[in-house]
């Protein structure tokens, strides 16, 4: 396999020499050059972290239900992302799972009797999935070519990549139906790109797969299918309400001194409403871009910091400590500004014009966004 919360934490000292209890306990041993000491785990019930030495651990868990596990460094929780190794596994209780490095930049996992299958599965699917890896390389590399048109790409899309990934999927299905009896597949089946073939290989699994521990897995990917539409759905109504050419909604919130400012008091100036939160790792990251075009352009558009979702006692700590220099509001949580704008995500920067409709709403830290204010005051 390639290398690629607010919960209890419980602390636990290495266990030498044991083995699995009962039927809900899982024995980890880990052995993975230069991952240091402590190892996190993070995905069921709880967040743990156990102690090992040199990136040799080995300890047991309770896993009354199974559920995929992020084992992972401790400086991933202090945001430190440079060389941060982290690994996904399925926990299943009554067994023994081994997680060692084979080479840089790989792992593998085995184990006894589900661990064993899901090895077999790993090799299978890695050696299946070289042609999609291959193909999907080469249209990463295409997609940064500038000197490639736009027309040559999307038919590479479309007439290799597309058919590459849907012959891996079938194979994965195909796999499946073979080894009906091989609870390890549940666990790849994530892999599949069409959600009828997921179901369609689901089912062609055993009864005693479909409807034992392995279960668990497939009703989380359809709660995660069921989310991920009823997202797109809101992201569908907030788009109607952020789209060009509306009228941007009025309203009223206190500013950094607490005295109230109006949207309306900044009418005849580009305006550029940014909803974020102290919380938001990705909007923090993007205020020393947005210094940058705040000074480039100074004078021919104003940002309209709105904070969401947090104490005012935090939102003035991390204007302070960010030292950012535009307006700033305060949404509290009975106001009505976000879902006016239809905001699910953040950050969302809404332009609006100096007649007060909307030009363009862009979420997400998007370049896109440094683009369109080359494009409005470049040239003015």
């Amino acid at each position: 396999m390639k290398k690629m919360l607010a919960m209890g934490l419980i602390v636990a000292s290495v266990l030498s020499g044991c083995t699995p209890r009962d039927k809900n306990t899982l024995r980890v041993k880990m052995d993975i050059q230069g991952f240091g000491d402590t190892v996190m785990i993070y995905g069921g019930p709880e967040k743990l972290q156990f102690v090992g030495k040199d990136g040799k651990f080995d300890f047991e868990v309770q896993v009354d239900t199974p559920f995929t596990a992020l084992l992972y460094q401790p400086k991933l929780d202090r945001g430190e992302m440079d060389d941060i190794m982290f690994y996904h596994v399925p926990f299943v209780g009554g067994e023994e799972v081994r997680i060692w490095q084979t080479v840089p930049e790989r792992y593998d996992v085995d184990g006894t009797g589900f661990y064993a299958d899901y090895h077999k599965v790993d090799l299978f699917v890695e050696e299946a999935s070289k042609e999609m890896q291959e193909v999907s390389r080469k249209y990463r590399e295409m997609d940064g070519d500038e000197s490639i048109s736009e027309k040559e790409k999307e038919e590479f899309f479309e007439n290799t990549v597309v058919p590459a990934n849907r012959a891996f999927w079938q194979t994965l299905v195909d796999y499946a139906k073979e080894h009906p009896k091989q609870e390890a597949v549940v666990p790849f089946l994530e892999r599949l790109g069409d959600g009828e073939m997921h179901v369609k290989a689901f089912e062609s699994l055993d009864a005693s797969v479909r409807e034992g521990r392995m279960k668990v897995f497939y009703d989380n990917w359809r709660k995660k299918v069921e989310e991920r539409a009823a997202q797109a759905g809101k992201e569908a109504e907030a788009a109607k309400k952020q789209e060009s050419g509306l009228e941007a909604p009025a309203f009223t919130l206190n500013d950094i001194n607490g005295k109230p400012l109006a949207l309306e008091s900044l009418r005849g100036k580009y305006v550029i409403l940014d909803f974020w939160g102290s919380w938001c790792g990705w909007c923090i990251k993007g205020f020393p871009k947005m210094k940058e075009y705040y000074t480039k352009y100074a004078g021919k558009f104003e940002i309209l910091g709105i904070d969401c979702s947090d104490t005012e006692e935090k939102w003035k700590a991390a204007v302070e400590k960010h030292q950012v220099p535009w307006l700033h509001v305060y949404c509290p949580d009975d106001a009505t500004v976000q879902a006016d704008y239809g905001i699910t995500a953040y950050p969302t920067k809404i332009i609006i014009g100096p007649d007060g409709k909307i030009v363009k709403s862009i979420v997400g830290e998007d370049p896109a966004f440094y683009t369109l204010l080359d494009d409005l005051f470049g040239k003015k």
